[in-house]
């Protein structure tokens, strides 16, 4: 399902206007998307968006499937390694420099249900901006103007069907 959801968030923000790359490796790891647009008064956005989409979570994504009690500390310590294996490791930071230099970045985290919204309220703290999956879904399906031939729109057409 992740290259399903990843596709659907990459046509979200296509529609947007951002071109996007998908699934760069970064050594072992990988970025989800990068996404770039160029505004009218010449600015421009640049997005490094991870999704994690769970319908049922079991885990934390901060660490520790452990089901027992964390502490707050515990919370917090899992959700930084989170965010820094995601969006702040020199890693990451070296690959997205290496495609667009000295961007200023914004970090997205396109999530579905979480087991612990706490971890949510953690990633705000640390800079990263939260978008629930059920948005992009359904700006997906009300856009019906910005339509493309790609997997991603086919999908959000099954959904609108079935309603």
């Amino acid at each position: 399902m992740a290259l399903i959801d990843e596709q659907l968030v990459e046509e979200w923000l296509n529609r947007q206007n951002f071109f996007t790359m998908r699934g760069i490796k970064s050594g072992i790891d990988e970025i989800d998307l990068l996404a770039v647009r160029h505004n009218a008064d010449a600015s421009a956005d640049y997005w490094h968006t991870e999704v994690q989409v769970s319908y049922r979570p079991i885990g934390y994504i901060g660490g520790d499937t452990n089901a027992r009690k964390r502490t707050e500390q515990e919370i917090r310590d899992g959700v930084a390694q989170w965010v820094d294996k995601k969006f702040k490791s020199k890693r990451k930071v070296d690959r997205r420099n290496d495609i667009l230099p000295d961007a200023n970045w914004r970090y997205l985290l396109v999530h579905g249900e979480v087991r612990d919204s706490t971890e949510l309220d953690i990633m705000k703290e640390l800079g990263v901006d939260l978008i629930p999956y059920k948005q992009v879904l359904a700006e997906l399906c009300s856009d019906k103007v910005k339509t493309s031939s790609s997997t991603a729109t086919s999908i959000t057409e099954i959904l609108n069907y079935i309603r």
